[in-house]
């Protein structure tokens, strides 16, 4: 028996299966992409996915010896950081590896006595630096870092290195520049007395925080500072009480999706901005 003529013979059921599996099978690959876009921009903190949930815990590596008041500090946060210590020469070994396990370094041998003390390798440098430019955050605190490691002078540290560039590139938000007699400003400590003032108005970490110490009755803090150069924006500064001169207190850099904040004193000095920070960089 013949179709009538001009109709249209009906497509069989096969047929209309095997489009709607080629038009799934063409659809899949754009929804792993937006999938992966969607995970990415919850994990570098471009907006928040509350289903990916997870622990709001920031994993932190302190590399160094931070003060007792940030390690009391830091033992007083647990609901917002956890964290481990090592020295720089515990990550010298696959240290990218190593630090792909953390959300966040905190590098901190301010407290160091030697060269060595504020020390960290070439390999480390290097694989700090892609760690902040692959999404990491970043936390140097006063002259730490300011040597590498390695050299022939008896002391540790390479005696053509002072400063951060040459070490970790240009993520570092300030610079150590020759002061007077030639000596590197990030090897000259500067004891202050003063406040730290905020800045940026806008920025979260001074977020409802004008000056510190608010309150009068507590007095300026005595710090230690340097009279380094900032190449990033400027979120704080510290103002001595007296002679009004000022120096850089916490200046940031952010990369396309990493973050680099240096602090120009002891963070534990002031733990309310401290603990803006940890919110911040979360």
């Amino acid at each position: 028996m013949y179709p009538e003529e001009g109709g249209a013979e009906p497509a069989p059921m096969g047929g209309m299966r095997r489009g709607v599996t080629r038009n799934l099978e063409a659809l899949i690959p754009l929804i792993l992409i937006v999938i992966i876009a969607a995970f990415l921009g919850h994990k570098f903190g471009f907006w928040e996915i509350p289903f990916l949930g997870g622990s709001d815990q920031v994993q932190m590596l302190v590399i160094g010896q931070p003060s007792i008041d940030m390690m009391a500090d830091l033992d007083n946060q647990r609901d917002l950081v956890y964290y481990r210590v090592k020295d720089a020469s515990d990550l010298d070994a696959s240290p990218k590896e190593q630090l792909a396990q953390y959300d966040l370094v905190l590098l901190d041998q301010h407290l160091g006595v030697t060269p060595y003390d504020k020390s960290v390798s070439r390999t480390l440098g290097e694989a700090l630096e892609d760690y902040v430019r692959t999404g990491g955050k970043l936390i140097v605190v006063m002259d730490s870092g300011i040597y590498r490691s390695g050299g022939i002078y008896g002391t540790g540290v390479a005696g053509d290195v002072i400063g951060w560039r040459a070490t970790f590139g240009d993520i570092i938000p300030v610079e150590c520049d020759l002061g007077a007699n030639n000596y590197p400003t990030c090897t000259q400590p500067i004891a202050t007395t003063g406040k730290i003032h905020r800045m940026d108005f806008d920025h979260q970490i001074m977020e409802g925080i004008e000056v510190a110490p608010a309150d009068p009755r507590y007095g300026p803090l005595s710090m230690i500072t340097f009279d380094v150069k900032p190449t990033g924006s400027q979120v704080a500064y510290m103002k001595h009480i007296a002679t009004a001169s000022n120096f850089p207190a916490i200046v940031e850099k952010r990369l396309l999706i990493g973050k680099a904040i240096y602090f120009n004193y002891d963070p534990a000095m002031t733990p309310g901005i401290w603990q803006n920070t940890l919110e911040y960089l979360r």
